[in-house]
């Protein structure tokens, strides 16, 4: 079953107040804000686990040794695909439902390229959230959708106030919407093939992520990132640095990758000159704080 809503928080929210399950869900450290302030509106419990290295999705052991340890204590897991990550999940699904038949799995693919028609699911996730909002792969100006498993719950439900989330009915219709999706997914493809290709060859490969959490934006880790930020944007450029821990200094892992990451942008709102530009003052940043490394840190 697909749904659609005018923000994919709003999906989120339904389908947890629908559930309604008293057991406190698996979110990642890195988790973006909008996820917990829905889970707090929906009035549903959750858990904070670190995320794991290289590919910063939530800490599988992790995660699996709660499950197991804990048996039915867990109502579900949001399994973030850091930065449009594609890499499949469904080995650790498996093994989450081999533990516990009823977790609900929520594949958050919110950063990742839109799948109007549901053919690259994972087979093992209850339901798969994807957004066309703002900043998103393909931005279509707001709007979020899901594909749900036949058996899941999914109904319009009111909470008691609502401050920053707009449960307005949807006034596009599915079969638009669609269109414009698709035709943005094109669009940014065709911009993230040029724009990717630039950051690759002109900054150095030690710096840049690996190519499965570039689908986003163009990750790059730093030193100093606040400084390389301040020239980005004294320049006329802009940058950004998602994403923090949601709780600061209890996790490690995604408290370290917070540290040094720059998030270049690859979308319509960037082109090659800006690409070049932004590449020319990531370097000059660089040899900046090589000078600056006291004898101890070479």
């Amino acid at each position: 079953m697909l749904v659609s809503e005018r923000r994919a928080s709003v999906v989120l929210f339904k389908l947890l107040r629908s559930r309604a399950d008293p057991r406190p869900y698996l979110l990642p450290a890195n988790v973006c804000p909008v996820v917990p302030a829905a889970f707090a509106l929906a009035q549903q419990p959750f858990v904070i686990v670190d995320i794991a290295e290289p590919w910063l999705e939530i800490d599988p052991d992790a995660s699996m040794s709660r499950v197991r340890d804990r048996p039915n204590e867990y109502g579900g897991l949001v399994f973030v695909r850091p930065y449009g990550s594609e890499r499949d999940p469904t080995s650790f699904f498996n093994g989450l439902k081999d533990e516990q038949p009823d977790l609900f799995i929520i594949d958050d693919k919110c950063l990742c390229r839109p799948d109007c028609d549901g053919e690259r699911l994972s087979p093992r996730s209850d339901a798969t959230l994807f957004s066309t909002g703002r900043a998103k792969y393909a931005d279509i100006g707001g709007g979020g959708f899901a594909h749900l498993a036949p058996s899941v719950l999914y109904a319009d439900v009111e909470p008691a106030s609502v401050d920053w989330l707009d449960l307005t009915p949807e006034e596009t219709a599915w079969t638009e919407r669609r269109r414009h999706t698709i035709e943005a997914i094109r669009a940014a493809d065709e911009q993230k093939t040029v724009l990717n290709e630039i950051y690759r060859r002109v900054l150095p490969r030690e710096i840049q992520f690996p190519d499965e959490l570039q689908r986003w934006r163009f990750n790059i880790r730093v030193p100093r990132p606040e400084l390389l930020i301040d020239s980005i944007f004294a320049a006329g450029l802009f940058a950004s640095r998602h994403y923090p821990p949601v709780v600061a200094g209890e996790f490690p892992i995604a408290s370290r990758v917070h540290e040094t990451i720059v998030n270049l942008f690859s979308d319509r709102h960037f082109d090659p000159d800006r690409a070049r530009r932004i590449s020319e003052l990531v370097l000059r940043h660089l040899e900046q704080s090589d000078r600056l490394r006291t004898p101890l840190e070479r």
